[in-house]
C-alpha cells in the first residue's frame, strides 16, 4: 500500500467515524497498522434566553424612542480610530493588578504599542495600537467583560 492509498483510506475512515458516531477504529494490513481516534465534541453551553415580554399596542412609537439613546451613545464616541476587542473576554488595562496601566487618556501611542489585555480561556491577549496617535477615550474598566468587536479605546 503506497502513501496515497493510505491517505485515501484514512480520509474514508475519518468520514465513517463521523457518520457512525464512533470514537476509534484500528486497521492492520500487512505491515501497516492504522489507528484513528476522533476527539469527543466540545460541549456547547447556550446562554439562558431572556424572558419574552409582550409589547404594548404602541410598540412602534416605543421602538423609535428606544433607538434615540442608542444613537446618542454612538454619537458620544469621539472622532478617531476605534480599537475594538478581537474576542470575548475580560478587559485588563495593565499587565498585573499592581502595575500601572498600559495607556492613559491623553497619552501618545505609536503603532504596535500595547493598549490593553483581553483574557480569554486563561490566555492573556495583548491588543496593540493599529496607528500612531493620542488616546482620547478608554471605554472599559479593569475586570469588565468585553464583547467581540466592542470598541475599547479610541485613538485620535
Amino acid at each position: 500500500m503506497d502513501i496515497k492509498e493510505l491517505k485515501d483510506v484514512a480520509i474514508e475512515l475519518m468520514d465513517a467515524l463521523k457518520a457512525k458516531g464512533l470514537g476509534e477504529v484500528e486497521i492492520e494490513l500487512d505491515d501497516v497498522k492504522l489507528k484513528i481516534k476522533s476527539a469527543p465534541p466540545a460541549p456547547v453551553v447556550a446562554a439562558p434566553a431572556a424572558p419574552v415580554v409582550a409589547a404594548p399596542a404602541a410598540a412602534p412609537a416605543a421602538a423609535s424612542e428606544d433607538e434615540a439613546p442608542a444613537a446618542a451613545a454612538a454619537e458620544d464616541l469621539p472622532e478617531g480610530t476605534p480599537v475594538k476587542s478581537p474576542l470575548v473576554g475580560t478587559f485588563y488595562s495593565s499587565p498585573s493588578p499592581d502595575a500601572p496601566p498600559f495607556v492613559l487618556v491623553g497619552q501618545k501611542v505609536k503603532e504596535g504599542d500595547t493598549l490593553f489585555i483581553v483574557e480569554a480561556m486563561k490566555t492573556m491577549n495583548e491588543i496593540k495600537s493599529p496607528c500612531d496617535g493620542t488616546v482620547v477615550r478608554i471605554l472599559a474598566q479593569p475586570g469588565d467583560m468585553v464583547e467581540y468587536n466592542q470598541t475599547i479605546v479610541v485613538i485620535e
